[in-house]
């Protein structure tokens, strides 16, 4: 019995001989372990955690890091010194996509629209009206070469005349500069009959065009054309197609030829531009025969310019049909610049719409101002009309216009 307690004994002081080695060496450990945390803790705040951003302070980030250039580029396009006789848009710079390689070598897209409000006064009523005019969808580019060039117009405004797709292709054509002074034109385009009747909308000064503009010409046809342009005369001959707008295919042929001389060119711009124009239209469409004659002058010098046409038609095929009434109209536009965006005008229009009838004319008298914000791309415009008509009641018209092309 002495043996086994001695047993006993001798068991219990190894198992505490035994246990505390192991809590020495636990000891050890967690000496070990703290250090390591200590360690990794101190390394950690060398370097910097990943901040995870929620989506609106990464929204805020990215706004905050693109608004210097974001006013830069705006900035340029308010500054920006613009053409008033061209119709690039707003941000064409940014919208140029240009190719390295292939046969094209630039490429834009714009797209073009006039708003207008307008209030007409008659004897008995007043109207209040809200037009939306062209929506135009403008594609242009230049090739290789850089000696052609092509554009596409497309009009996104509906009109009850002609079905969409009539009326969907404007412009379309292939411009070429390869003969010194000189540019070729093939497709479907205006044809040059008088100042304004060649002219885009986009371009002309007033809300609406001259009545001999609106009445004899403003149509696309498809045709060619060359025109020459040299120190003291301009010309341009033209062939078309006589339809409009794909309404028949090939009723007869068209032909036009206007002449501009410039009698002022040997001074350099001394004393102002001048041209003195005129021209010649004649065709035949569905069997009816029509020509127009037409003459005018142009005239700028600094802040002043003006601009006077005279048309006879014996039947017509402009925008507005065909027809083969003998009519005969003229207009005189002053205009006058205070200022790079201010501009202040007013014109006499007097358009006899059938000559074989007396007291048959209508007479408009518009004054206004045109605002250019940024050139064509971004104007206002303000005119009033006062149309005096023979047959009908006399007629005020106020219009306050936007147009923009982007």
């Amino acid at each position: 019995m002495k043996k086994i307690i001695q047993a006993f004994i001798f068991l219990a002081f190894i198992s505490q001989g035994a246990f505390g080695v192991d809590e020495g060496v636990c000891d050890a450990d967690k000496k070990l372990k703290n250090n390591l945390i200590e360690k990794n803790t101190k390394n950690e705040e060398l370097y910097e955690k990943p901040v995870i951003l929620e989506p609106e302070e990464r929204y805020i980030e990215e706004e905050n890091r693109f608004k210097p250039q974001i006013k830069q580029t705006l900035k340029g396009i308010i500054e920006k010194d613009y053409d008033l006789n061209s119709t690039h848009g707003l941000f064409k710079d940014q919208l140029t996509i240009k190719f390295d390689k292939g046969i094209i070598k630039e490429h834009t897209n714009e797209l073009a629209m006039i708003h207008n409000f307008s209030q007409i006064i008659e004897r008995n009523d007043s109207d209040f009206n809200y037009e939306i005019l062209p929506i135009n969808l403008v594609t242009f580019g230049t090739f290789r070469s850089e000696k052609e060039r092509y554009v596409v117009v497309s009009d996104l405004t509906p009109d009850n005349h002609i079905n969409f797709f009539q009326g969907l292709i404007l412009d379309a054509y292939i411009e070429s500069s390869r003969i010194p002074n000189h540019t070729l034109k093939i497709g479907k385009f205006r044809p040059s009959m008088g100042y304004e009747g060649g002219l885009s909308s986009f371009l002309v000064p007033l809300s609406q065009k001259s009545q001999i503009a609106r009445h004899f010409s403003d149509a696309r046809k498809i045709g060619a054309s060359i025109s020459g342009d040299f120190k003291y005369i301009d010309y341009a001959i033209e062939g078309f197609s006589s339809d409009i707008q794909f309404q028949d295919f090939m009723p007869g042929v068209e032909g036009v030829l206007w002449v501009d001389f410039k009698p002022l060119a040997k001074f350099d711009n001394k004393y102002g531009n001048l041209k003195i124009g005129g021209g010649y239209q004649a065709g035949v469409r569905n069997s009816t025969d029509y020509n127009v004659a037409a003459a005018g002058i142009k005239y700028d010098y600094k802040k002043f310019w003006m601009s006077s046409e005279y048309a006879h038609a014996n039947g017509s095929n402009g925008v507005v049909g065909l027809s083969n009434a003998k009519r005969a109209g003229y207009n005189i536009t002053l205009a006058y610049r205070p200022t790079k965006k201010l501009e202040l005008l007013m014109r006499f229009d007097d358009f006899d719409n059938d000559l074989d009838i007396s007291n048959n004319n209508t007479k408009e008298y518009t004054i206004g101002f045109n605002y250019y914000i940024c050139g064509q791309a971004l104007r206002i415009i303000c005119n009033y009309v006062y149309s005096q008509k023979d047959r009908l009641d006399d007629s005020h018209k106020i219009i306050l216009g936007t147009q923009i092309a982007i």
